[in-house]
């Protein structure tokens, strides 16, 4: 049985997935990069794809490569070239698919597998367990960034999108 704790995270990231959608079903392609030095939604999918990854990596116990110094991890900055990102198809259809695994590892999650240890050093001190760090990852850091895309999309004079 699902831990409570892993069920009231998926509701959060299952709600950031159609949210995040809905912010950009409007956007054409080529305006993905467009609106520097804010975040623009290539680099906002392409760096919550990363982090989602290692989101269901924990929620399934399995070890993961520290993001610090990935391609899109938290030390990367957007980039204006369309050609630094995958498609815009592409990242939206990896951003479906690992919701998707990721709301399917949350319903196998267990208290004792949301009670081990964070598997990172550097992120324990914080976080001291998976689930500690699930909550982040999955509700606290995706809103934050899905927040800068409503923003992004404000700046760039495109009409609000309703949570």
């Amino acid at each position: 049985m699902a831990s409570p704790l892993a069920a009231a995270i998926r509701i959060s990231w299952l709600r950031n997935a159609s949210y995040a959608l809905r912010l950009v079903e409007d956007v054409p392609p080529e305006r993905f990069v467009d609106g520097l030095p804010l975040n623009h939604p290539a680099w906002i999918f392409s760096h919550l794809n990363t982090y989602a990854g290692i989101a269901i990596a924990l929620a399934q116990g399995q070890a993961f490569a520290d993001p610090a110094d990935h391609r899109y991890g938290a030390k990367s900055e957007p980039s204006p070239n369309l050609a630094d990102y995958e498609p815009r198809a592409a990242l939206l259809a990896s951003w479906s698919r690992l919701h998707d695994e990721g709301a399917q590892a949350l319903d196998r999650a267990t208290d004792a597998a949301l009670a081990a240890p964070t598997p990172l050093a550097r992120w324990r001190s914080l976080h001291p367990t998976v689930g500690d760090m699930l909550v982040t990852l999955m509700v606290k850091h995706e809103s934050g960034h899905l927040g800068q895309l409503s923003a992004w999309r404000r700046s760039l004079r495109l009409p609000r999108v309703p949570l």
